[in-house]
């Protein structure tokens, strides 16, 4: 927006300085002409550093939300490392998890329940993706709910934490498209051809 102001203030200055209409005034207000020139001048300055202070602080929140994603990431792979070591891997050797699961509940990592919240993934993340997660979110919260539950069996719990651990990895592969998106390796609508086929199984998993 601001440079399109820049744009239109440069055209002014031009057509005042070259219009053969004004050559009249031009003649006779020469330095009423001068002093509106430079003051234009000095507007065109103004709003050409705006336009690239805001160029600039987009790419600057943009590569936070790249951290946060990253950072998100891996806290969903460590994640996907403790349901696999401390409960499904006991549990495939016969361990009871329920009694794992009553000293050390399931819980979601915070940095990603954190993201619905988040000024930069409301700013910058695309509809789909933030449809795609919280479609993941929400079946997070409810696979956690029914791992930690006290009246389900192990068996159910098992099965519950399966689901779990494979929606880490969709949750993983929601927040990975948005960082390539933010990161100019592809395009939007590459990644909502993507992330349209990611919801598909996310729904599809429940």
């Amino acid at each position: 927006m601001y440079i399109i102001i820049a744009v239109i203030l440069v055209l002014v200055v031009i057509f005042l300085i070259n219009s053969s209409k004004l050559e009249g005034f031009r003649s006779k207000r020469g330095r009423t002409l001068e002093f509106f020139i430079s003051l234009i001048s000095t507007f065109i300055g103004f709003f050409f550093a705006l336009s690239l202070n805001t160029m600039l602080a987009d790419i600057n929140q943009k590569e936070n939300l790249v951290k946060l994603l990253d950072a998100t990431n891996l806290s969903l792979e460590n994640s996907e490392m403790k349901t696999k070591g401390m409960y499904l891997n006991p549990a495939k050797s016969g361990v009871d998890v329920s009694e794992i699961i009553q000293y050390s509940p399931l819980e979601i990592p915070k940095l990603y329940t954190n993201l619905e919240t988040n000024s930069l993934v409301s700013d910058y993340f695309l509809s789909n993706a933030f449809q795609a997660y919280i479609l993941c979110n929400d079946n997070l919260q409810t696979f956690v709910k029914g791992a930690n539950a006290a009246n389900a069996s192990s068996e159910k719990k098992t099965l519950i934490l399966e689901k779990y651990l494979a929606y880490l990895s969709l949750a993983k592969q929601v927040n990975t498209l948005e960082i390539k998106r933010l990161n100019g390796e592809i395009s939007e609508s590459d990644e909502n051809a993507e992330l349209q086929k990611l919801t598909k199984r996310i729904i599809n998993n429940q």
